[in-house]
C-alpha cells in the first residue's frame, strides 16, 4: 500500500506546535498588540489590492477547498484501495476529514471570532462569526499531506514536499492577503493542520493489523 515513512519517534515537536497554538489563542485574548498587528496587516492589505495580485491571491486561496480536496483525497483512495486490493488507503483518507471538522469547528465555535471585514477581531465576541483558526490554510497541509502520502510510491522525494510543504503557505498568503482571515487566524490554521498531518503520519499504515477480508493485498 502507498506510505509515506511514518515521522519519527518523539512527540517534542508535536508537543512545541500544540503549545505555540495554545499560546497564540491566549495571547490573542490578553495581549492587545497582537489585535492591532491584525488589523494594521489587514488595512495594509486593503490599500495594496491591484487587479492581477487580487486574481493571483484568489487561486491561492482557493487551493485550500476543503470540498474538492475531501473528493479527490477520498476518490484516490478508493482507486487505490481497488487497485491494491485493501481497504488501507482509505483509513487515513476518511480519518482527515473526520479529524479535521471535529477541531476545526469546535475551535471556530467555541473562540466565535469575526472575520476581517465583518465581526469582531477579539476573540469569544459572541457574534455568528466563526473565522479562528483558518480551515482553508489547514486544509492546505492535512489534505495534501495525505494526497503525498498516498502517492508516494509514485512521486519523487522532491515532487513529495513540495506537495506537503508548498500549499499551506500558498493559501496562507492567499487568504490573509485578500482580507478572508485575519493573519493570525492563518497562522492557528497553519498550526493546527500541521500538528493533524503529524499525527495522521505516525500510524504505521502498512503495517495496522486488519482483517483478511478488507486487507487482501499480495503478502511480501
Amino acid at each position: 500500500m502507498p506510505v509515506l515513512r511514518p515521522v519519527p519517534g518523539g512527540w517534542w515537536f508535536d508537543g512545541l506546535l500544540l503549545a505555540a497554538l495554545v499560546a497564540l489563542t491566549a495571547a490573542l485574548v490578553w495581549w492587545p498588540p497582537l489585535l492591532r498587528l491584525d488589523i494594521l496587516v489587514r488595512d495594509w492589505c486593503d490599500a495594496r489590492r491591484p487587479r492581477p495580485v487580487y486574481l493571483l491571491m484568489w487561486i491561492f486561496d482557493h487551493v485550500g477547498q476543503g470540498g474538492i480536496l475531501t473528493t479527490v483525497t477520498v476518490g484516490l483512495s478508493f482507486w487505490l484501495a481497488w487497485r491494491h486490493r485493501t481497504i488501507r488507503p482509505i483509513i487515513p483518507a476518511g480519518l482527515a476529514p473526520v479529524i479535521s471538522t471535529l477541531l476545526i469547528v469546535g475551535l471556530k465555535r467555541w473562540t466565535s471570532r469575526g472575520a476581517p471585514h465583518h465581526g469582531s477581531v477579539e476573540m469569544f465576541s459572541d457574534g455568528w462569526e466563526e473565522f479562528y483558526p483558518s480551515g482553508h490554510v489547514s486544509n492546505g497541509i492535512v489534505y495534501y499531506g495525505v494526497l503525498a502520502m498516498l502517492l508516494a510510491p509514485y512521486l519523487g522525494v522532491t515532487v513529495r514536499r513540495v506537495l506537503l510543504w508548498l500549499p499551506g503557505v500558498l493559501v496562507f498568503i492567499g487568504t490573509t492577503y485578500l482580507g478572508w482571515h485575519w493573519l493570525t487566524d492563518s497562522v492557528g490554521g497553519y498550526l493546527l493542520g500541521l500538528l493533524i498531518v503529524r499525527l495522521l503520519l505516525r500510524l504505521p499504515w502498512r503495517t495496522l493489523p486488519l482483517p483478511r477480508v478488507l486487507d487482501r493485498a499480495p503478502r511480501t
